[in-house]
């Protein structure tokens, strides 16, 4: 599965209802270059429609240019094999990356807008004085009253 294709499948898909469903299956079943060869069984099954509607649907997506056939079936349990493409990148293989400012963003060296604070201390003990029973934390200073000294733990 694809996210990158799940993702533009889900936000820019023209179909609804099941053939939305179809869309989204399909999506689903492709790799990062668009390729997926589910069978119809498997996407009629998944989408929750006929064999019959996915066929009207395939056929509906070729000619609206969502999805090319780029492998024919040669019979029973050979899938056909499909490739996902968004209508405005026609002769370009696949799916085209979102831009932002005429630019592909980089996904090289990513990191986090916010990455948490390291900032992790380990719990200090607490600890009581030998002598007048205080508790007192690790590391900490304390004036004992039953020695008259300042200790530190």
């Amino acid at each position: 599965m694809s996210i990158k294709i799940m993702s533009w499948v889900l936000d820019h898909s023209p179909y609804e209802g099941k053939a939305r469903l179809i869309h989204v299956v399909l999506a689903d079943h492709a790799n990062d270059d668009g390729f997926c060869w589910p069978s119809q069984v498997k996407i009629a099954k998944r989408a929750g429609c006929s064999v019959e509607h996915v066929r009207v649907t395939v056929k509906q997506m070729i000619e609206d240019q969502y999805i090319e056939i780029t492998s024919v079936s040669k019979g029973t349990g050979n899938a056909q094999k499909y490739l996902l493409k968004n209508p405005k990148s026609v002769g370009v293989s696949g799916l085209e990356l979102p831009q932002v400012d005429g630019q592909v963003p980089q996904v090289d060296g990513i990191s986090t807008p916010n990455p948490p604070p390291n900032n992790h201390q380990e719990p200090s003990r607490i600890i009581k004085c030998a002598y007048c029973k205080v508790t007192v934390r690790e590391g900490k200073t304390h004036n004992c009253s039953a020695s008259g000294m300042k200790i530190k733990w």
